[in-house]
């Protein structure tokens, strides 16, 4: 019996196949920022230097972005 429309038992199957490939993605995502977590908010003594870095890397940043008033702004 050959059939010209779509396989619904195929199209089920690789939607089946998509959606456990995509909750391997997410399981390894969240292990990721589970591991960033503990590294960033840490109550560990290198934690918390950590942060402090992190927070000092930022405003650095954000000070060399500003943008600069030239001579004849008021």
């Amino acid at each position: 019996m050959a059939t010209d429309g779509p396989d619904p038992l195929k199209d089920a199957l690789a939607l089946q196949a998509r959606v456990r490939g995509l909750r391997a993605l997410l399981e390894l995502q969240r292990w990721q920022i589970e591991v960033l977590n503990k590294r960033l908010y840490s109550p560990e003594p290198g934690g918390v230097a950590a942060r402090r870095l992190l927070v000092l890397k930022r405003s650095e940043k954000e000070a060399k972005f500003k943008v600069p008033k030239s001579v004849n702004d008021p």
